[in-house]
């Protein structure tokens, strides 16, 4: 009896032990957890002195965190290095600087004078772009009020990114290519830096910029804001995104599809549904930002020089978007289809 009395004694002890052992891998990971929320929540909403103050966690912190949520905490790492650079404290700080950074592997020479005005100044063959930034870098992190919803400082980010994308643009493009007509072809130039200083700022940008460009590019397709020239370099660049959230609606729970949608203009139609959804505040996640800017790096890097030399965008489902007036008259029936196709058979799959 004593002996029975000792053994289920011993047993109780162990099942103890078990649940605690058990208690405690999910007590270490809750604190993970509530870490790796802090840093995401920061980043995706600009906050970056408390993403520092987050991503300088004690050690003890650190070290209850899983593989998988040391892998976010990379990410996050190294992108807020990519969109906030060292040199962003110099332009907030108004001094006169200069440095030299690269985009899309592209070496750019910046002058930042507080007092002066932005601008790129190349000469065709040569492998460096000279830049100037101006007035706007003293704005970078500025938390008033913008536009709609958006921070002055998402703005000034915005131009300054859409700069540094521009200038990269023209970089190691020989003479030929780079030789001015008309105005046609200054068109087709701008467009071009435009459309590159978009995807700039839709890769590097932090993810409130990011959300800002996609916004008034989105807008580009609504009839109020697409008459502009510009306007088409726009619509070339947040094309990306209707394709990425048809391709894999899953990806992008924070963006559901409207419940119909009319076969007339459905690529308009689709991008202005969108265009309502990006906010600065937004229900984005962090699994959805790198999804996104992982589509617009592919996209950019399959969508370089010869965008310059034709003006048509070739988008990730293999269709055309002409950027020049006119020219994409006979494209546009091709998308719009594609759209509503591919619109109807993930609802179909959803039923």
């Amino acid at each position: 009896m004593r002996h029975l009395i000792l053994s289920a004694f011993l047993l109780v002890l162990v099942s103890a032990a078990s649940a605690a052992e058990k208690e405690k891998p999910a007590a270490a990971e809750s604190k993970g957890d509530e870490l790796l929320a802090r840093i995401t929540a920061a980043y995706m909403d600009g906050n970056w002195e408390e993403l520092d103050k987050a991503l300088a966690a004690r050690p003890a912190e650190m070290a209850r965190l899983n593989r998988t949520q040391r892998a976010e905490i990379d990410y996050v790492r190294q992108a807020a290095a990519e969109c906030r650079p060292t040199w962003w404290n110099t332009l907030k700080a108004g001094k006169k600087a200069a440095f030299a950074l690269t985009v899309w592997g592209k070496p750019v020479n910046v002058s930042y004078d507080p007092d002066g005005k932005s601008e790129t100044n190349f000469k065709a063959g040569e492998a460096k772009v000279e830049m100037k930034l101006g007035a706007e870098g003293l704005s970078v992190d500025s938390p008033d009020s913008g536009e709609f919803g958006f921070l002055k400082g998402d703005l000034a980010g915005y131009m300054i990114w859409h700069s540094m994308g521009g200038a990269a643009a023209f970089s190691n493009f020989p003479q030929k290519q780079l030789a001015v007509v008309g105005e046609k072809d200054q068109l087709r130039f701008g467009l071009y830096k435009d459309f590159r200083g978009n995807l700039t700022v839709m890769y590097y940008g932090t993810p409130p910029l990011r959300r800002w460009a996609l916004h008034i590019s989105l807008a580009a397709y609504m009839p109020e804001y697409s008459k502009p020239d510009m306007a088409a370099a726009r619509r070339a660049a947040s094309a990306v995104l209707l394709t990425e959230v048809l391709r894999s609606p899953a990806t992008y729970p924070s963006l559901p599809l409207p419940d119909t949608l009319d076969a007339e203009n459905a690529e308009e139609k689709l991008a202005t549904h969108f265009k309502f959804m990006i906010k600065r505040q937004s229900a984005w996640t962090i699994a959805e930002e790198k999804a996104f800017r992982a589509a617009v790096r592919v996209f950019a890097n399959a969508n370089e020089q010869k965008v310059l030399e034709t003006g048509k965008v070739t988008l990730p489902n293999n269709l055309t978007l002409a950027m020049m007036p006119g020219d994409d008259n006979q494209y546009q029936p091709q998308r719009d289809k594609f759209i509503k196709t591919a619109f109807d058979r993930v609802k179909a799959a959803a039923k």
